[in-house]
């Protein structure tokens, strides 16, 4: 399993650049595979910080978890990664989506704020920046994406993997379709919506004629590990409470569009009305104790995998056996109720770097036994 660092700069990150290619150095002394930078609006820009981890790392591939084809033209996201493959020897991987909340306070013509057509977005983004890696003179015009006699001037690129990050139903297909890599956006660990989605994922495949295997299917999960078990407890506490109020459809920008429960979502529905009238999400970064109190180990395993370290390895492992096909796992810290210190980032990748050896070493056996 490759294993891939997710995501800085975070929300609430106020420390320098430098620090995050600090974080990825230690990322790639901690055994990770990969190391995904957010393409966060208003934060440092996301081609910048890839450029800066990719000259400051030696072999870790650098990600984008994820861009979008809304905020950023796509010819210009095709120059964009030719560059990073370049000052990486390869190492750069295009990880795109179709954008969520954060994306919503960038205006872009013609839609303003909303976000129409996700799928056709990614779908045609690809196409093209895939058509531009190639020497191809392009000229398209589609839902959303727009080039006209456009071709790259500059020397073409290594292969640039493309990710795409999916929930919904016609994204996660049309990542089975199209992506070197599938990324299980999902934080919702219920094996039930996890068989549903490799489901569409394969289903997606199929309709292209694309062997099983022939692509990479990495899982999303938010691991909170810690020698002291009641800290890591705490701690997954805020990102559980988060997640529920998501997959219930339950907080405001949930409200504003269409969404299905996932199968096997099982949180009481009295729990979900407290969270949701007690903690606004996107306001309050901690959550109050007397909600925190309603989240039962059971369904903060729904949405984290937290404990000692050899306890989210094993967790880890069975996350895996319960995934057929997949490849690896992007591991999520979870959201800091404050600014953390670079001292504090470093401690949590030397939790996680115990998790991966714990996991290489057993995760074999758990998957076969």
């Amino acid at each position: 399993m490759r294993f891939t660092f997710s995501n800085l700069p975070a929300v609430g990150w106020k420390l320098p650049l430098r620090d995050i290619v600090t974080m990825a150095r230690r990322c790639e002394d901690a055994g990770f595979d990969r190391f995904a930078v957010a393409d966060l609006q208003f934060h440092y820009d996301v081609v910048a910080v890839m450029t800066a981890c990719a000259m400051g790392t030696r072999r870790l591939g650098i990600e984008s978890l994820v861009t979008n084809p809304y905020t950023r033209d796509a010819a210009l996201l095709a120059c964009a990664w030719a560059s990073i493959a370049d000052v990486s020897d390869g190492r750069a991987i295009f990880g795109i989506g179709g954008g969520v909340e954060v994306p919503k306070r960038v205006w872009v013509a013609p839609f303003g704020h909303e976000r129409p057509h996700a799928t056709d977005a990614v779908r045609e983004c690809v196409d093209v920046v895939r058509a531009l890696w190639r020497g191809e003179r392009v000229t398209f015009d589609g839902k959303v994406v727009h080039v006209h006699d456009v071709v790259l001037d500059c020397p073409l690129p290594p292969a640039i993997p493309v990710l795409i990050a999916a929930r919904g139903p016609r994204m996660l297909a049309l990542a089975g379709e199209i992506a070197d890599i599938v990324h299980l956006a999902s934080l919702f660990l219920g094996s039930d919506s996890r068989s549903d989605d490799l489901a569409r994922v394969a289903a997606g495949a199929r309709s292209a004629q694309r062997a099983p295997g022939s692509y990479e299917i990495d899982i999303s999960v938010t691991v909170s590990a810690s020698h002291d078990r009641a800290a890591a407890r705490r701690a997954a506490l805020r990102n559980a409470a988060q997640s529920i109020l998501w997959y219930a459809g339950a907080d405001r920008y949930a409200k504003q569009r269409e969404w299905n429960v996932p199968r096997g979502f099982a949180v009481p529905r009295s729990t979900v009305d407290a969270l949701a009238a007690g903690w606004d999400m996107w306001r309050d970064p901690e959550l109050p104790p007397e909600l925190g109190a309603l989240i039962t180990d059971d369904l903060l395993d729904d949405f984290t995998v937290w404990g000692e370290p050899a306890e989210c390895a094993r967790r880890l492992a069975a996350l895996a056996a319960d995934a057929p096909g997949a490849t690896g796992f992007r591991l999520k810290l979870p959201l800091p109720v404050r600014t953390k210190t670079l001292a504090e980032y470093v401690a949590d990748v030397d939790a996680l770097a115990e998790v991966i050896g714990a996991y290489r070493s057993v995760g074999q056996r758990e998957l076969v036994g």
